[in-house]
């Protein structure tokens, strides 16, 4: 619940500074040029995670691809779709294994204005959060529990568990037009999970569109996309 809150006051205190500067900007109008409300739509493909996995050979894999509303060349309405899993064995031979979709939905705020008498700039230093959302199922093998009475240990599968995850997300990036209409950056997020599991019940170790859930998690995405 604690991280919720920070998550909303966050997403207030960013919303609050961007239009603050925005009607700092409003006011002084000589030195601003005009935009449309609507600037087309962007179209992006994560290719971190599959660079990754290609040279790494990881137990994870992950594809994304993301849509982008471009409003006054200040406000990105975004929306994120995938689709990732996992597959590990520890060196107890306790297996984990998933795949599944996963969404995500947002905004970023572009830091960058430009100037009366100057060229609209595209490139785009952005700030912006995420809610993110991923119902899943996932199989654990070779679980070995012990009794604490008669010391006696038995071995277990959970195979088909259910679960839905829930995750906010603090974005930084940058995106430069290379050429025209073709965008390529990065960004920076800060992920956590909204809400904890119950003590005593199977987590997952992987969660897609997450990653793996050793708390807090931080990750480097690069995009490449298309202006429309």
């Amino acid at each position: 619940m604690q991280k919720t809150y920070k998550f909303i006051i966050f997403s207030l205190l960013l919303t609050f500074s961007i239009l603050s500067v925005d009607a700092q900007v409003k006011k002084n109008s000589k030195d601003t040029i005009s935009t449309p409300l609507f600037n087309g739509v962007r179209i992006e493909v994560d290719i971190s995670p599959v660079i990754k996995t290609l040279m790494s050979g990881d137990e994870t894999f992950s594809y994304e691809a993301a849509l982008l509303v471009n409003l006054k060349h200040k406000y990105f309405p975004v929306i994120e779709m995938g689709y990732a899993g996992a597959d590990k064995t520890t060196t107890n031979e306790i297996g984990f294994k998933t795949n599944g979709l996963f969404g995500r939905a947002g905004i970023d705020f572009n830091l960058m204005k430009s100037k009366k008498g100057n060229k609209t700039n595209n490139n785009l230093f952005t700030a912006g959060v995420r809610l993110g959302f991923s119902n899943f199922k996932y199989d654990l093998t070779n679980v070995v529990i012990t009794d604490d009475y008669w010391k006696e240990s038995l071995t277990k599968n959970y195979l088909g568990e259910s679960t839905s995850k829930m995750w906010f997300e603090i974005v930084v990036g940058i995106r430069v037009e290379v050429v025209k209409n073709i965008f390529m950056g990065w960004s920076v997020r800060n992920k956590n999970l909204i809400g904890e599991d119950l003590i005593g019940t199977i987590s997952p170790w992987y969660v897609p569109g997450f990653g793996k859930t050793t708390g807090s998690a931080w990750t480097v995405n690069y995009a490449i996309g298309y202006k429309f």
